[in-house]
């Protein structure tokens, strides 16, 4: 891989808003949408449910990952960077692709 190219990977997940208590929670009526990694994404993907940021600073929670050929990439809107928060994966299975 040359040093402009970067590994690309799509993200499906479902907006997330916190509750009075701080916990990250599917917003009511969300639909799941994708994202990409982008050249200059900050952090890296840990886990199912993890919040990363899109460009426009909302809150998402993973819930699908595929690999994106490095071509493709400009089909799919870039994310911003991950956080080391959680969603509890109970909240999401309604959300998991079957």
């Amino acid at each position: 891989m040359s040093k402009s190219k970067y590994e690309t990977y799509l993200y499906t997940g479902v907006l997330v808003e916190q509750d009075a208590s701080g916990r990250y929670m599917p917003k009511n009526g969300a639909k799941p949408n994708i994202w990409r990694t982008g050249k200059h994404t900050k952090g890296k993907y840990a886990n199912f449910g993890q919040v990363f940021l899109t460009e426009n600073n909302q809150t998402i929670a993973v819930i699908a990952v595929e690999k994106l050929p490095f071509n493709q990439r400009h089909n799919y809107t870039p994310m911003q960077r991950w956080t080391s928060e959680t969603v509890d994966s109970d909240l999401l299975l309604p959300y998991k692709k079957a």
